[in-house]
């Protein structure tokens, strides 16, 4: 199935760096594909301080993991995918920059899980604490 994926995104790559070659000339590919290098590479640099921002803002329950992965992980994804040569890699490193992209992939990759804690009161001799998962159910 990986193989299918991957022809795919290699025609999908052809077909847009064909078509954008054929509108802004060989000269104009090489020039997107060096300009949006130079960007995933300033993107890629940059996140060294803003994941370590997240991760504290997420130890101090400021933000959610989904959060986090939509900020970080997919940001990191798009800078990667804009160091790639191509434009379909291009247009979907852009896309992944945007936070509200990142977060619907991320719910989609990434289900959110909800946890409370019940702990039980009224007797001193036992101390137990109950983690229960909760899920939701989506209806079809």
């Amino acid at each position: 199935m990986g193989l299918i994926y991957f022809l795919a995104y290699l025609f999908l790559e052809i077909l847009f760096s064909y078509e954008f070659a054929k509108v802004f000339t060989p000269f104009g590919l090489f020039l997107e594909v060096l300009l949006t290098a130079i960007i995933g590479i300033s993107v890629i640099r940059s996140l060294n301080f803003s994941l370590a921002e997240s991760m504290q803002r997420v130890l101090r329950r400021e933000m959610s993991e989904e959060e986090f992965l939509s900020i970080g992980l997919f940001r990191l994804i798009g800078g990667i995918l804009l160091f790639i040569p191509g434009v379909f890699s291009d247009i979907l490193g852009v896309l992944l920059m945007f936070e509200g992209v990142a977060r619907f992939f991320a719910k989609k990759l990434f289900p959110s899980r909800k946890y409370y804690h019940h702990t039980h009161y009224g007797d001193d001799e036992i101390i137990d604490v109950e983690i229960i998962e909760v899920k939701k159910i989506e209806k079809n």
